[in-house]
């Protein structure tokens, strides 16, 4: 047996050799690709979105997640490229899958079902989720009941927009509804306010801006906030890029930036109704 021993202690010995021969890289790959290209790219919906990007009235394209973009290029020390090819929140998920992009700051929610394909960074907002009513319809449907009562057990079509994280969160949340997905919010609110259908679902923020810049819908809509359920936005992540995960989560945590819709609407006090 000893031969065999002999033999084995070679082989390890010529590996560790070898190892040490090996060049290590500068830094890990995943920044180091950036740092060489000189340039972040950074996936982002096609369309505005206030007041997370948008055209101010100077038009600079401006917003918190331009911002954060612009932050993090700034200390990795190259300039940012924008890839806004995306036509849903799902596609702008799936540039940074097909390694299209180095990263997506695009208002998006984290899931678990995109959490099968990217990374996701700690949340930079926490909003609450919101009903956008139509009135009448909601009454008729009460038929004397309470409001608590008709919402937990909500029948009826609920739109919500096409390839976004709230088709997921409407089927949760609301088993017995109906799904109906638009290809913008504002189609989906338009329909609430002819009565084509019953409501829609999204963060408090956007329903906000609806009653913040469509002042006469009040008879129309009524607002419903939920205490229980709550939209993460993150950054996200190729799979394998770790080290960029754990310097997007240091950035973030080194700037505090956590915000709630309250502080993101105080930063930003003019928004208007997303398309």
């Amino acid at each position: 047996m000893a031969p065999v021993l002999a033999q084995s202690g070679t082989n390890l010995a010529q590996i560790a050799a070898a190892s040490n021969q090996t060049k290590r890289s500068a830094m890990p790959p995943d920044i180091q690709k950036i740092r060489q290209r000189g340039k972040l790219i950074v996936a982002l919906l096609n369309r505005e979105n206030s007041p997370f990007f948008m055209t101010d009235a100077a038009r600079d394209f401006t917003g918190l997640d331009v911002k954060l973009a612009a932050g993090l290029a700034e200390q990795l020390g190259v300039t940012v490229e924008f890839n806004r090819k995306a036509q849903t929140f799902d596609e702008v998920v799936k540039t940074v899958y097909d390694l299209k992009a180095d990263l997506a700051i695009s208002k998006l929610s984290r899931t678990l079902n995109r959490a099968e394909r990217v990374r996701f960074s700690q949340p930079y907002l926490k909003m609450r989720q919101g009903l956008l009513v139509n009135r009448l319809q909601i009454a008729q449907q009460a038929n004397g009941r309470s409001m608590t009562e008709v919402v937990r057990n909500l029948q009826g079509k609920i739109g919500v927009i096409r390839g976004s994280s709230y088709v997921g969160f409407t089927q949760k949340k609301f088993p017995n509804a109906t799904v109906v997905e638009f290809p913008t919010w504002a189609e989906a609110v338009e329909a609430v306010i002819r009565g084509n259908i019953l409501a829609t679902y999204r963060d408090e923020i956007e329903v906000k801006k609806i009653v913040l810049s469509q002042p006469n819908t009040a008879l129309t809509l009524q607002t419903i906030a939920f205490t229980d359920t709550q939209d993460s936005i993150a950054v996200a992540l190729p799979w394998d890029s770790p080290q960029l995960l754990a310097y997007v989560n240091q950035f973030l945590e080194t700037n505090f930036v956590d915000y709630s819709a309250e502080s993101l609407l105080q930063e930003y006090p003019t928004v208007t109704a997303a398309p």
